[in-house]
């Protein structure tokens, strides 16, 4: 009885340390979270807007235009005020994180998983810690294969001061990105699916298993 005892005391004292690390790792993600978007709000009026967006970008060498910027807002923009409010944003970077499907619009998250690497605001990320992120997310194979295919290519965002043997920068991290996700779920058309095409006017189609399309 006592070695039961004992063994089940032992087993408890370690789910209560990994519960405590759970935690800890947690606390700790949400606060990172909270330095990156303060630090892409750069109006500092609690809403991420598109020119903030833009201002962070170019701060990190990666150009996009206002609609761009716009399209990025507008994919989270739960409650289409035009900007993207901390509770927006916090609720979009875990939908996103727990997302199996990769189906989830991922611009804005892709930005976010940079800056919270980028801690010391230099503009590009530690080679090293950047890959064991995407190999995470994507598969060792896939991620080096894209990125050897990048080299080959001499891509752009291989060509710019932050980007070297040992850091990255934010065009690189976020082209590896499209690339994999491409990759995992390629057309989006499932397989079987017939293509429909659209026309203009159009009041009905041949094939009554197309009928409830329109």
């Amino acid at each position: 009885m006592a070695d039961r005892k004992a063994r089940q005391d032992a087993k408890n004292e370690q789910l209560r340390r990994e519960e405590e690390r759970r935690q800890f790792k947690e606390a700790q993600e949400l606060e990172s979270l909270r330095r990156t978007f303060k630090r892409i709000n750069k109006r500092a009026d609690g809403k991420i807007c598109t020119a903030d967006l833009v201002d962070e970008l170019n701060f990190l060498g990666h150009r996009i235009n206002e609609k761009e910027a716009a399209l990025t807002i507008w994919e989270v923009d739960d409650d289409n005020d035009g900007a993207v409010d901390w509770d927006e944003f916090r609720a979009m970077y875990y939908r996103v994180r727990n997302d199996d499907t990769n189906c989830e619009p991922r611009r804005l998250f892709n930005l976010i998983d940079f800056l919270m690497l980028d801690k010391n605001h230099s503009g590009s990320v530690d080679l090293d810690e950047c890959l064991t992120l995407l190999y995470s997310r994507y598969g060792k194979e896939a991620v080096e294969r894209h990125q050897s295919d990048m080299r080959a290519e001499n891509h752009p965002s291989l060509r710019v001061d932050a980007a070297n043997e040992k850091n990255v920068n934010f065009s690189f991290f976020s082209e590896i990105h499209r690339r994999c996700k491409k990759e995992l779920i390629g057309t989006g058309i499932k397989e079987g699916a017939t293509a429909v095409p659209t026309v203009s006017g159009l009041k009905f189609v041949s094939d009554p298993a197309f009928a409830h399309l329109l």
